[in-house]
């Protein structure tokens, strides 16, 4: 399947008469990028040109090398050539998704993508495109967000930057998101910020978006349990259990901070969910550990370190425990890499 980037030719005005506010945008496709990320960030751009009736976003597909981009569902779409020809453009998104730590750039491309990151506008990690930006440097002490899956890598291999569980996050010249149609509500608040709310809402109208997003908005990384009717002091300590993944809390922790005994967290958990609380903690833990084996090419000691366990081997005792299985026969199952499994 080969996808082809509609691209400014496409708008009916004829080119070189667009007005002088023209935005130029560079989507840099790392190898096994999302599909889907990169079409929920480049349509919306489509549609604002048909929606302005002239080319207000004239914009262009590059690889570093300039070969055609390969898609993480093994789609392939046409590029307008290799990134060192890319100029200054207004707003430079970095596209990536599944096995972002497998991506390896030498340090000639590292130096290309800051300089031409430095001489743009804005620039934006779209899915994982926040993993390769902190490899860069250039999240050290900034607000981002990456797809939930990612995270708890994110937080070990990058602890200067600041994660934050939303769908969108900005910091200056930098946004970052969460990918899958998150990417829709960033490109859609870009408009907006280039060309204003009504465009922004016509656009969104168009793509039968109807519930625009502000990006504020939890990822809610696990459907767990139906958590509607538990007590707000429980969803607080899930919350809390969710985020502290590879530094677990203790139950004195948790109760402190959501201002109860750990007796009184003992008895909401054990009445509501049947469990205590450390047995859902670990459930937490294991459930998370499992997206990691399934969907990434993570080793499996930095996936135990990244979920909080003391060693690989308390790990997969604990994970086939859980699951019946060895973390390693589940990624070989799920058809990752064989190369990666440890």
């Amino acid at each position: 399947m080969t996808v082809t980037a509609q691209r400014e030719e496409d708008v009916s005005e004829p080119a070189g008469s667009a007005g002088t506010d023209t935005v130029e945008i560079c989507f840099l496709l790392l190898d096994n990028f999302s599909l889907l990320s990169f079409a929920s960030a480049i349509e919306p751009l489509r549609i604002a040109n048909k929606v302005l009736k002239r080319q207000a976003f004239i914009y262009s597909c590059r690889t570093l090398d300039g070969s055609d981009a390969l898609a993480s569902n093994g789609g392939k779409v046409r590029t307008d050539g290799a990134f060192d020809d890319v100029g200054r453009p207004d707003l430079l998104a970095v596209c990536s998704s599944d096995d972002v730590e497998q991506v390896q750039l030498t340090g000639a491309q590292k130096a290309l993508i800051r300089q031409v990151a430095n001489q743009s506008g804005n620039v934006a990690g779209i899915c994982t495109g926040a993993y390769v930006l902190a490899g860069l440097g250039m999240l050290d002490n900034r607000n981002c967000t990456i797809h939930w899956e990612y995270a708890d890598l994110f937080r070990e291999i990058y602890p200067a930057a600041n994660l934050v569980d939303s769908l969108i996050q900005s910091d200056g010249k930098l946004m970052t998101c969460a990918g899958g149609t998150a990417a829709l509500d960033l490109m859609i608040g870009y408009i907006a910020q280039v060309h204003g709310g009504a465009v922004a809402c016509d656009v969104a109208e168009i793509a039968l978006h109807h519930d625009r997003r502000t990006g504020s908005e939890r990822q809610h990384m696990l459907q767990r349990d139906d958590l509607g009717m538990v007590p707000e002091r429980m969803r607080r300590a899930i919350d809390l259990m969710t985020d502290n993944v590879s530094e677990p809390l203790s139950l004195q922790q948790i109760a402190d901070r959501v201002g109860v005994s750990p007796r009184q967290l003992q008895r909401d958990f054990q009445k509501n969910l049947n469990c205590s609380p450390q047995e859902y903690y670990n459930k937490i833990r294991i459930d998370i550990a499992r997206q990691l084996v399934c969907r990434t090419s993570m080793r499996m000691i930095d996936i135990a370190v990244a979920c909080g366990f003391a060693s690989a081997s308390h790990f997969s005792n604990r994970y086939r425990a859980a699951h019946g299985n060895s973390p390693a026969w589940d990624r070989q199952q799920s058809g990752r890499i064989a190369g990666t499994i440890r």
